[in-house]
């Protein structure tokens, strides 16, 4: 049965609502959380009222004085439940589906029962509709109830559905880096004049468990300490100093950096299979600073015009490194490596023989890395290319093919099990 809920407001009822503004303080961010720092709260009740996020982790309240207890309030939100649970034990309206309305005691909520208060009847679960005679007060706000005997509190608590993400553009003709922040704020809380960082760097996360003590202590260092440094405990972190706004339910972009950077073209093959593939098309980006991870949108100029090359995601990358970059393929360069020989030379130790085939349809002359895995345990034979072994499963090697041409190399791997 489908039961309609109908407002009759009579009276204006005053309701606690929250503000949604959070002044001052810091805020702290994450690629998938925040830490929010504040100094916002008021006395009721012989109580402290720390205001947050409708998002906040209810564990995670950390204070700069001793609490005796705290407890988290989540914001009540209007429900046909919620006005029925006031109105238990009253009299109220209510609208059969023929049209009739009489007035009727709600005695119960599960399940639903009205009483007739003239004659007694009694209807359970009735189709209809409601009539309630004003709005019931709630709560709506999200706060810390906090019990302690100091009359300001500095705290912080963790907050999700705020974050941030790099977004790069790079264009290969000028070697320049544009990068940008992207910044969500999907709360219901403006922040205004706050001390705004964000930290690049992989936190270990787990909202169900012990969330606040394992991430509260950063946060609080940086804060406290108000350094204003790239590198920090292992992470990056980067200081916007005070901002004006961030409004609830938004997204904004702030500019991060814009450099020169090192840039090497190259093709390559990862783990090519036994049918001819497109070789990738990848940068070799040398960089002199951190790039935290994201996305990065590689573009080149011609005839005057930026064109789109390709997107991918990229990790985070220190300074003094060098970040490989695949973008699209190669339309003129293809691969393919087949197993061409298996032998059993013991019980346990075999060789095998792979041919490696590149063609070139292209005008010019192209180079390709070949990346490879192997068992950690093989040893490896080749002809007259380098084989470069740059993990303990993982193999390198580069091959030259020239114009309409086609490349072939082999090498055998003897492996004991």
């Amino acid at each position: 049965m489908k039961i309609v809920l109908r407002f009759v407001v009579f009276s204006l009822v005053l309701i606690l609502m929250s503000t949604g503004l959070l002044a001052n303080g810091a805020l702290i961010v994450y690629s998938n959380f925040a830490v929010v720092q504040s100094n916002i709260s008021q006395r009721n009740n012989g109580l402290l009222i720390l205001p947050t996020t409708n998002s906040a982790v209810q564990d995670s309240l950390v204070t700069s004085s001793p609490v005796n207890w705290y407890r988290y309030h989540k914001g009540e939100k209007y429900s046909l439940d919620t006005f029925l649970d006031s109105y238990v034990g009253k009299v109220l309206k209510f609208k059969f589906q023929d049209g009739t309305i009489k007035n009727l005691k709600l005695v119960s909520t599960n399940p639903e029962i009205l009483q007739d208060t003239q004659n007694g009847m009694v209807y359970l679960s009735p189709a209809g509709e409601y009539i309630f005679p004003s709005l019931v007060s709630l709560d709506t706000r999200n706060y810390f109830a906090v019990s302690t005997n100091a009359t300001t509190l500095l705290y912080h608590y963790i907050s999700t559905n705020i974050g941030w993400k790099a977004v790069y553009d790079l264009n290969i003709s000028s070697s320049k880096i544009n990068g940008k922040i992207l910044l969500w704020n999907k709360t219901d809380t403006t922040f205004k004049d706050f001390h705004l960082l964000m930290v690049a760097g992989k936190q270990f996360e787990n909202f169900q468990n012990n969330y606040s003590k394992a991430l509260a202590a950063a946060p609080k260092m940086v804060l406290e300490e108000r350094l204003n440094v790239e590198s920090s405990q292992g992470y990056k972190v980067y200081d916007f100093g005070q901002v004006k706004s961030l409004r609830e339910d938004s997204t904004v972009f702030l500019s991060l950096f814009s450099k020169k950077v090192d840039v090497e073209k190259i093709n390559v093959a990862y783990d090519p299979s036994s049918n001819f593939v497109k070789a990738v098309q990848a940068v070799k980006i040398k960089h002199d600073f951190p790039i935290p991870q994201g996305v990065m949108s590689l573009y080149n100029d011609y005839n005057g015009v930026s064109y789109y090359l390709g997107q991918s995601s990229i990790p985070d990358s220190p300074a003094s490194s060098t970040l490989e970059v695949p973008y699209g393929e190669n339309f003129d360069l293809e691969v393919r490596a087949i197993k061409v020989q298996h032998l059993a030379i013991s019980k346990n130790t075999f060789i095998d023989k792979y041919e490696v085939d590149v063609k070139n349809f292209s005008d010019r002359d192209q180079g390709i890395w070949i990346y490879k895995y192997v068992p950690q345990s093989s040893q490896i034979t080749s002809g007259n290319l380098k084989i470069e072994r740059i993990a303990a499963n993982r193999i390198r090697f580069y091959m030259k093919i020239k114009a309409h041409s086609e490349g072939k190399f082999e090498y055998t791997l003897q492996t004991s099990y």
